[in-house]
């Protein structure tokens, strides 16, 4: 699989033309250790694991159902966090059964005003705890009347009974991961990996490389078309830094 050198590593600082938000983690001791829970991967067993997803082409990029677009306001937290739900939908239910959350339902509860960003540990406590408001679009709202928001507008209220509606995309389990070893794992088990990096939140999807040519993590960002379609990479180097601290 092929990436594209000018999308790799990018300092998202330095780029002008968009909100980031906070990537500090915050309050971290109300959740698991996705290493103490689980077997990890050996290096030849992720090597192996990658091979067999560059063959199949099923690693979890294939599992996105869309890119969000998080505008001008500081939301990447709960873009990345609602990314990462809408993956899991699709790896549990299947991509066609995916029903597409608001990301400003989970931001306006985590974050101070448009443009503040949030704690990436904040908006995985709204999810687990309170869920998510479906996307405002065709299918949500036959299935859920006016209980449905756009994914972008801090100003937008909440309908009235949305709280029960959350209550149905809350998630059952999540947890910290502290090891590129954790990281590694859970990509090839195309299991998404939410980071903060560099005041911006994104949301890894799939392994890439091998332990001898060195591994790289493809992400999905939340800038529309930005990028090799919406999609960016982080070099060793840079997941090495990431996986200190992602959920």
């Amino acid at each position: 699989m092929s990436i594209i050198d000018q999308y790799t590593d990018v300092d998202f600082t330095r780029d002008p033309n968009f909100v980031k938000g906070y990537d500090s983690f915050g309050d971290t001791e109300l959740f698991g250790s996705y290493e103490d829970s689980t077997t990890l991967l050996t290096d030849s067993e992720i090597d192996d694991a990658i091979a067999d997803m560059d063959r199949a082409n099923n690693g979890g990029d294939m599992l996105v159902s869309r890119i969000y677009n998080q505008m001008q306001e500081g939301s990447c937290v709960a873009n990345a966090t609602c990314q990462s739900h809408e993956i899991i939908q699709a790896l549990q239910f299947g991509k066609d059964r995916v029903t597409h959350l608001s990301a400003i339902s989970v931001y306006k509860a985590i974050g101070r005003s448009p443009r503040s960003g949030a704690m990436v540990s904040d908006g995985m406590k709204q999810i687990r705890d309170v869920g998510a408001v479906p996307l405002a679009d065709d299918a949500n709202r036959q299935r859920f009347g006016n209980i449905t928001m756009p994914n972008t507008g801090f100003g937008q209220p909440y309908p009235s009974g949305w709280q029960e509606v959350a209550k149905q995309f809350r998630v059952d389990e999540l947890d910290i991961i502290t090891t590129l070893q954790g990281m590694l794992t859970a990509l090839c088990r195309r299991q998404p990996v939410v980071v903060g990096r560099q005041g911006h939140s994104i949301c890894y999807v799939r392994p890439m490389g091998s332990k001898s040519k060195g591994y790289k993590a493809k992400y999905a960002n939340s800038w529309g078309n930005w990028g090799d379609g919406g999609y960016g990479y982080d070099s060793l180097s840079q997941m090495r830094i990431s996986s200190s601290w992602a959920f």
